[in-house]
């Protein structure tokens, strides 16, 4: 079932400019869009159907800047909104930005006028329709839900089949009783479309013992990521179960450490729903997944020069920078879907520069906090210095200046919970004038040896880690 927001924006009355480029497609895979005088002068949109191309295009220009959006379908990622400003009739729109699952879009054009977002909650963009004369007058959309990832369920053979659904935001609660056997009954609290607690139903049998249930606090952004299981491929039974959020870990769960492991968990995802097979015990347990909230962090400092925009990636390898008085190079190594990519901005003009580096130990350390300085002259700000904190808490040397003074400003960038994943900023030649991150939930991870020290008698720590290694 799709849905169709009406055009945002300016029409004439007789509709003779209108156009509509339906919604039997897939997903969004490029967008271009040309900006002139006059505000959005025209948009081209490529979709993809059953893996086949399809193109459109509305408005028409042959002079303007031209910025080009892409959406990589293939890692599953879908465009989720478009912020629109417009303005009058000979105006048109004068700006849009789109938002994805994984990042945000630079702003293509000025935010004059009225602003709109085109979006539904829990659907994602597979078409557009609009007015265009001699520039983009309105713009609309066609959505269509956003379906959850399944992993089937995992562990041991037979019991019956169970499923609490998928229609849900989040796990708040987890409830366990288990004796010597192993896992003899589950169940989970979820957190509804609306923000309320549903109490979900238990699964298997009244036998064991109940345990401390595991909670997880969707209020202060915490989110359940994974869990690890053991099962017996004998008796078919979970023994254990451990829980990861992307704040803490839980402890052992059932009575042995044994068996033979399994993992549910999909990176860049949260758990929104369980289902499996049970009896007497837990036999097997399968999870559904949906994308982590994608933030981006506002920019410290002023912006000017030229505005730049890596996206979000899964994680940050090293950090780069070349600098004299101010910060004249930053360069950026991070992992796109296991491919090392490398995106540097400013210049390495100054002879007598310096140059450092911070190499993480990734993928077991994510960026968690960067934190800077930037000098206020006159009109414009630059960027000084950045110190780099890490999800293993280690802390890399100042990269630039360290010179104080009253004309410098302390900024951070950070998110609780959070990896920076990305970043942008602006910048012109070797001046450096701003900075601003995305983040997304990280997957918490504990050393292995301290886990394994922990077994099922130690409460987890609250500290946060890296990434989940199952």
């Amino acid at each position: 079932m799709t849905q169709r927001l009406e055009a945002v924006g300016v029409q004439n009355a007789d509709n003779k400019y209108e156009w509509d480029d339906g919604s039997d497609h897939d997903d969004v895979t490029k967008i271009y869009v040309r900006g002139g005088n006059l505000g959005i002068v025209f948009i081209k949109f490529d979709y993809v159907k059953a893996g086949q191309p399809k193109r459109s295009f509305h408005g028409f220009s042959e002079t303007g800047f031209t910025q080009i959006f892409e959406i990589n379908h293939l890692k599953n990622e879908y465009l989720e909104s478009v912020e629109v400003y417009y303005k009058d009739y000979m105006h048109g729109i004068q700006s849009l930005q789109f938002k994805t699952n994984l990042r945000i879009s630079e702003r293509i054009g000025y935010t004059n006028g009225k602003k709109y977002t085109l979006a539904v909650d829990g659907k994602k963009i597979i078409g557009f329709h609009g007015f265009a004369e001699y520039n983009l007058h309105a713009l609309g959309a066609h959505f269509t839900k956003i379906l959850p990832t399944r992993l089937e369920p995992k562990g041991g053979k037979g019991g019956n089949e169970w499923d609490d659904g998928a229609d849900h935001e989040g796990v708040t609660k987890v409830h366990v009783r288990c004796d010597e056997e192993g896992i003899r009954n589950l169940g989970f609290d979820y957190v509804n479309k609306d923000g309320h607690i549903q109490e979900g139903e238990c699964h298997g049998s009244d036998n064991g013992y109940m345990l401390e249930p595991f909670s997880i606090n969707h209020l202060d952004k915490e989110y359940l990521l994974s869990v690890d299981g053991w099962y017996d491929e004998t008796s078919g039974v979970i023994e254990t179960l451990r829980f990861k959020t992307n704040m803490k870990i839980s402890k052992l769960m059932g009575n042995k450490e044994t068996g033979t492991k399994f993992s549910l968990g999909c990176n860049g995802m949260k758990i929104i729903g369980f289902h499996g097979f049970a009896k007497e015990n837990i036999n097997s347990l399968g999870a559904s997944f949906k994308t982590l909230p994608l933030t981006k962090l506002e920019h410290k400092g002023k912006t000017n020069g030229y505005d730049w925009d890596d996206g979000a990636f899964r994680g940050v390898r090293k950090v780069s920078v070349h600098y004299d008085a101010y910060i004249r190079c930053i360069s950026f190594e991070y992992d796109n879907e296991g491919l090392v990519e490398v995106l540097e901005h400013g210049s390495k003009v100054e002879v007598t520069g310096k140059d450092v580096e911070f190499v993480l130990e990734y993928p077991n350390e994510y960026v968690t906090s960067i934190k800077g300085k930037y000098a206020k002259l006159s009109d414009v700000t630059m960027i000084a210095s950045l110190t780099i904190e890490t999800s293993k808490r280690r802390t890399s040397l100042t990269m630039g200046n360290h010179v104080v003074g009253d004309n410098l400003v302390d900024f951070v960038l950070e998110s609780k919970g959070c990896a920076l994943v990305g970043f942008y900023g602006s910048c012109k030649f070797a001046a450096h004038y701003s900075l601003g991150a995305y983040s997304r939930p990280m997957p918490y991870l504990q050393d292995a040896e301290k886990l394994e020290a922990e077994g099922g008698e130690e409460e987890a720590s609250s500290d946060n880690g890296g990434v989940d290694g199952g």
